[in-house]
Formats: structure tokens, C-alpha cells, sequence
């Protein structure tokens, strides 16, 4: 716990130092969060048109934890690929699980934060323009929109940041690896547009993909974690 600790504090001082990750955390949060008040469909009546209002909205929210983990969790390694200071850190005692875990939490810590963010500045916005009691209510009361809200942000920014640390690890171009994280997500988003389609969204339906999800995730940690070794990436790293 004491080497994770280490890890979370350093990468956390990395991203709050640098301000390119700021910049694309905050461009983020507010167009996503505005982007959705500013449409027509916060116009739509009804419960129904509140509840599709919500879920529209909510899609904003999770494009921006996406954003945000896409370009922060690679960046945080090729950061210290193109500074030469990752060869710094395989060599310290940190364990192999500590060095990985600990890029993968910050890089969707940060991304979770940026979905939250993106909630809230929808809500006070709506709020400000005198229609936000109908997004209250299914925000809050809703227990769909409380776990696209809360559990699923969380565990897709768990898949993407793992995704990218991995990816950076192998890729040294920034862009490439921005393609290949981005790739991991289209592939995930294809079974949730297919379904988009027959327009059959249940609470059911959401509740298993939400878990999946979340098991999928916790497997590629695990894996992730098993995968990491730094005796064969300073090999790669010479080459």
C-alpha cells in the first residue's frame, strides 16, 4: 500500500503540474456539460421527454470521462518515455503492480471527476435557464440515471485508463496510442449502439451492462497488473 501511495501522489503532482491535462479537463467538462443545456432536445415535455432529455445528457457526461481518460491515462506514460524518466522509476524499489496500478487510478480518477463535473455544471446550467426540475428528479430519483450517473463513468474510465497505460507502455507516438485507446472504445460502444437501435433500454438492460462492464474492467486490471513486468519493458524501452 505504501509503494501504490507513492505512485498515486507522483502521478497525481504530474497532472495537476501540467497544463495540457488541465486544459483538456476543463475544455471537456464545460463543452460536454453545456453542450446538451444548449440543444433542443432540454426543450422535450413530459416525463418521457425528461427521461430521454436525461439520457442524451448523460451521454455528453460519459463522452467526457472518456475525452479526459483517452488523453490523460497514455499521456501520463509517454510523459516519462519522451522526458526519459520512466527508466527512473522501473529502476526504484516500487513493485510492478504499485508502478501500473497507480497510473491506471489517477488516469480514471481523473476521468471520473470529469463525468461528475460535466453532471453538475448540466444541472446547474438547466437550473439557470428555469427548467431543471424535471432533470432533478430523474437525475436523483431515477435508479437508472443513478448508475449511468455514479457506476458507469467509474467503471468505463477504469477500462479506458487501463486501455492507454497499457498501450503507451508499447506505443511511443502519442497520437497512435490516442487511436488505439479511442479503438478499445468504439469497439466496446458497438453491442450499446446496436441496442440503441432497437430502442428497448430497460433498467435490466442497463443494470447487467453496467456490471459487465465493471467485470470486464476488473479483468483487464488483473491482467494489466500480470502483464507488467520491468525487466522485459526496459528491454523494450533500449530497443
Amino acid at each position: 500500500m505504501h509503494d501504490l501511495g507513492t505512485v498515486l501522489w507522483k502521478e497525481s503532482a504530474e497532472f495537476a503540474g501540467n497544463r495540457r491535462f488541465l486544459r483538456t479537463f476543463g475544455f471537456a467538462v464545460l463543452i460536454m456539460g453545456l453542450l446538451p443545456v444548449l440543444s433542443r432536445q432540454t426543450a422535450a415535455a413530459g416525463a418521457s421527454g425528461a427521461a430521454l432529455t436525461m439520457f442524451v445528457s448523460l451521454l455528453y457526461a460519459l463522452f467526457s470521462g472518456v475525452i479526459v481518460v483517452a488523453q490523460t491515462a497514455p499521456d501520463l506514460v509517454l510523459h516519462e518515455r519522451s522526458g526519459r524518466t520512466l527508466e527512473y522509476l522501473l529502476a526504484t524499489r516500487l513493485s510492478d503492480a504499485a508502478i501500473f496500478a497507480g497510473k491506471v487510478i489517477v488516469g480514471a480518477a481523473v476521468g471520473y471527476c470529469s463525468s461528475l463535473l460535466t453532471v453538475l455544471i448540466q444541472l446547474l446550467a438547466v437550473n439557470l435557464r428555469g427548467g431543471g426540475g424535471a432533470w432533478t428528479w430523474y437525475y436523483l430519483a431515477e435508479p437508472w440515471g443513478r448508475l449511468l450517473v455514479f457506476a458507469a463513468p467509474a467503471a468505463l474510465a477504469v477500462y479506458i485508463a487501463t486501455v492507454g497505460t497499457f498501450v503507451a507502455l508499447r506505443v511511443g507516438d502519442q497520437r497512435a496510442a490516442y487511436m488505439v485507446t479511442m479503438l478499445s472504445v468504439a469497439l466496446l460502444a458497438v453491442p450499446f449502439l446496436l441496442h440503441i437501435l432497437t430502442l428497448q433500454f430497460t433498467m435490466s438492460w442497463i443494470a447487467h451492462a453496467v456490471i459487465v462492464l465493471a467485470g470486464l474492467a476488473l479483468v483487464l486490471v488483473a491482467v494489466g497488473v500480470r502483464l507488467f513486468r520491468r525487466e522485459m519493458l526496459v528491454l523494450y524501452l533500449q530497443e
